[in-house]
């Protein structure tokens, strides 16, 4: 279990308000090592949880720890740990990409030489290499975003932060964007912060997942637990001869449904269960292709937290 200075972030009861409206209402989450994904509809409160964990707004009641430092009490050394990306555009204009992100590095405390070196390393990490001595205003959506990642990521902070890091990215770049973060958080031991809409790329690459919703937290765990079945099944993936394949696990008492042309469900298995499944495709000449638990979609998980408590109940009766 994580405690003290190794957890990257704790909330406790976190409160904000703006004059009447309250933003964030009794907060109390963590977020661990890894890569987590921090979703919710508009006005939920998102940004405002940022701005609490830089030490940006002043909390009517709560706490706030990054890896064990207090953002009211220490905002300098709380924000050199951290790199934020903006979904907002924060290039500055008249500045080659290369002299922004070593902009960034000195604002950070680099000498000016490794600041230069830096910025032309994780340029090219990042893949922006090619465009460095561009002006930033006219570079492409997709490459001013690697701009801002490669300046929020320079001087090496152990909490990258990103909000809505795959807007206005082309598939491809939006694919080579999450490459990025999976690396940061694998390879080199960051933690990720991803604020975002888009619920599949949370779903590709996020560890955990935080649900808020009207300034509250609605459901935050794994992925893996949150969208895992109330009835646990496998999903079995086959070619040849599928309604051989059914009678040979009928026949080793194994009760297979047809989900689609080459789906089936199955009860969860144990080890014993599982050979008995392998044997009743080599008996069949059936192919399995794919053979794991089921799970639900997080979109699906996402809504049920955000709605009104009053439809939860009633879709349960």
């Amino acid at each position: 279990m994580t405690t003290g200075f190794d957890l990257p972030v704790r909330l406790d009861g976190v409160v904000k308000r703006y004059g009447g409206r309250t933003v964030l209402d009794r907060v109390t989450c963590e977020i661990q090592p890894g890569i987590t994904g921090l979703v919710g509809p508009n006005g939920a409160g998102k940004s405002t949880l940022v701005r609490a964990m830089l030490g940006l707004v002043r909390l009517a009641a709560g706490h706030v720890e990054v890896f064990g430092r207090d953002p009211a009490q220490e905002p300098r050394e709380v924000r050199q740990l951290i790199g934020v990306v903006p979904e907002d555009e924060c290039a500055v204009p008249g500045l080659a990409a290369v002299e922004m992100v070593r902009y960034a590095a000195r604002l950070s405390g680099l000498p000016s030489i490794e600041a230069l070196r830096r910025a032309h390393e994780v340029l090219d990490w990042c893949d922006a290499g090619q465009e460095r001595y561009r002006p930033v205003e006219t570079l492409s959506v997709g490459m001013r975003q690697k701009v801002s990642f490669a300046a929020a990521i320079v001087h090496d902070p152990r909490l990258v932060i990103l909000d809505e890091p795959t807007n206005g990215l082309d598939p491809l770049e939006r694919r080579a964007m999450l490459d990025r973060l999976t690396t940061l958080a694998r390879e080199h031991g960051k933690t990720v912060l991803v604020s975002t809409h888009v619920l599949p790329d949370v779903q590709a690459i996020c560890d955990r997942v935080i649900v808020l919703a009207a300034g509250r937290v609605r459901l935050q765990g794994s992925i893996d637990e949150l969208t895992r079945p109330a009835i646990p099944r496998l999903r079995l993936e086959a070619t040849g001869p599928i309604d051989r394949l059914v009678a040979q696990l009928a026949g080793r008492g194994i009760d297979a449904t047809r989900h689609g042309d080459t789906t089936l469900l199955l009860p969860l298995q144990d080890a014993t269960g599982r050979e008995r499944i392998w044997d009743a495709a080599r008996e069949s000449g059936a192919v399995i292709r794919a053979l794991h638990p089921t799970h639900e979609r997080l979109e699906d998980v996402f809504l049920r937290a955000i709605a009104p408590r009053d439809e939860v109940m009633h879709a349960a009766s």
